[in-house]
């Protein structure tokens, strides 16, 4: 069975009151009572079924029975022109065994063009089969087995390159949680791979993937020595852009073009070019939920930092929190990059929120979803930022206990790959005294110190910005916070 409840709170708002209507004018009330709860309401499965007045069997049923429903207007309900095209290439065996031989020869040319235009060489191998087998005694049986196989070729090439990219994004979010350099010879690799494919069958399709997997590298991993013979990031998103304009009817570019979106607000962030920045990123975050699904050909949680900084610098950072009250995601622990980034997310938006106590639970619910091993990187953030919060709430037991782990951690990696999480775990200490004298000032010179060390494929916490009223707050053994907010805008 799906995930029931995980749909219903995914459905678009036309979908779940059309849903709602149906089951209304069909007096079937369970069914809308059911999604209300799991839609509306905190309540769990056994809450649930008391409220309908059902046992276990009846509810298991009901659910059940939902589920069905719930598939099948989804199913009759998806928008896209290409739904009677794809019928019509369903139709083509009747054609061979029910249709005079013109009229189908006429069917498939037409069906041809129509797939031509739309770029489908899926489907334009059953029509190009199908034309093999109608002109078997005719001089053109040669000319369609060549289209046929060309399509075939070039479906394989399609596939081999939508796979490495796939992949390729996989390995990059996984390399951005752990920092391991051994994942970069592999991202190297694949790289190569998907140049030999694009040389075999270049076409529009596959230059976009290459587009993708090569600015994405050059974003992500950004220490690594450019190639010689490859485009500058600009010029990628240029010619990327230029494709996507002039293909308008090829339905999987009105979702690739927010891809782009990111990538150039990424780019122009990553200069600090604010200005430049902001169309890109005003285009994804109005999608966000559509755009958080596009997580096979991109690294779509990446754009969750960024967009923290941005508020940072922008002084708009409280509003992270009531953005996201309509954000939904599906990751799961399984998906561990994207789940890691999600939590954090949501942990920064609570903290430049000041409520402290929500973020250290964001954390602790992470730390114990998942295992740290092999992602040191993405330890020391955590416990970091939550030893953090941990002293914004005055639990400096807590954070003790934490900042002792990391202390340990770092001394068995050693020092120089963490310089900076080193000067953090200071700051940390300081800020617990409540003896020494001027620790305002000796904060604020480490955190100076930090921001000077914090460079790098080791950079931690970016998304944190400390100005002096907030050193300030820091500073204070007993903290007024969350009770008293002070203006936390622009960075130091």
């Amino acid at each position: 069975m799906i995930n029931l409840k995980k749909v219903v709170l995914q459905l678009s708002e036309t979908h779940y009151q059309g849903l709602q209507d149906q089951f209304q004018k069909n007096r079937a009330e369970k069914y809308c009572f059911l999604m209300h709860y799991y839609r509306e309401t905190e309540l769990n499965d056994h809450q649930i079924l008391e409220k309908l007045a059902l046992n276990n069997a009846a509810y298991y049923t009901l659910k059940s029975r939902l589920s069905e429903k719930v598939q099948q207007y989804l199913f009759e309900h998806v928008k896209d022109p290409r739904i009677e095209l794809m019928r019509n290439v369903s139709n083509i065996h009747n054609l061979l065994y029910n249709s005079p031989k013109a009229t189908s020869i006429a069917i498939l040319k037409k069906l041809e063009k129509k797939l031509m235009e739309l770029d489908m060489p899926n489907e334009l191998i059953l029509v190009y089969h199908a034309l093999k087998k109608l002109h078997l005694s005719s001089p053109k049986h040669y000319e369609y087995t060549q289209l046929y196989n060309k399509h075939v070729a070039y479906t394989l090439g399609l596939d081999k390159a939508e796979d490495l990219l796939s992949k390729f994004v996989k390995k990059t979010s996984e390399y951005l949680i752990s920092r391991e350099e051994s994942i970069i010879e592999v991202l190297l690799l694949m790289k190569a791979q998907m140049e030999n494919v694009f040389k075999l069958y270049e076409s529009h399709h596959l230059a976009i993937y290459k587009n993708i997997m090569n600015i994405s590298f050059a974003l992500f991993i950004p220490e690594q020595e450019p190639d010689e013979d490859e485009e500058s990031v600009e010029a990628m998103l240029k010619a990327s852009f230029k494709i996507l304009d002039e293909n308008p009817k090829d339905l999987n570019y009105n979702y690739l073009r927010t891809v782009f979106d990111f990538l150039s607000f990424e780019y122009y962030h990553g200069l600090n070019l604010y200005k430049n920045a902001s169309p890109y990123f005003e285009n994804v975050n109005d999608q966000m939920d559509s755009f958080l699904l596009a997580d096979h050909c991109c690294c779509v949680t990446s754009f969750l930092p960024s967009k923290v900084e941005r508020y940072v610098k922008l002084g708009i950072a409280d509003r992270l929190v009531e953005e996201n009250r309509s954000l939904f995601s599906g990751f799961e622990t399984e998906d561990l990059p994207n789940y890691v980034f999600l939590a954090m997310y949501k942990a920064s938006s609570f903290f430049y929120a000041f409520d402290y106590q929500k973020a250290i639970s964001t954390l602790n619910e992470l730390q114990s979803s998942i295992g740290f091993k092999n992602i040191l990187h993405t330890e020391l953030e955590v416990k970091l930022f939550l030893a953090l919060n941990y002293s914004m709430m005055n639990q400096y037991e807590q954070a003790d206990i934490i900042i002792k782990s990391v202390s340990r951690k770092l001394a068995e990696r050693g020092e120089e790959d963490y310089e900076s999480a080193q000067i953090f775990v200071k700051i940390l200490k300081l800020q617990m005294s409540s003896e020494l004298k001027d620790i305002e000032h000796k904060i604020s010179a480490l955190y100076d110190q930090f921001i000077d060390q914090n460079k790098g494929k080791n950079k931690i916490l970016r998304f944190l910005k400390f100005d002096k009223p907030f050193i300030s707050e820091l500073s204070r053994f007993i903290k007024r916070a969350p009770a008293v907010k002070v203006n936390r805008g622009a960075s130091v």
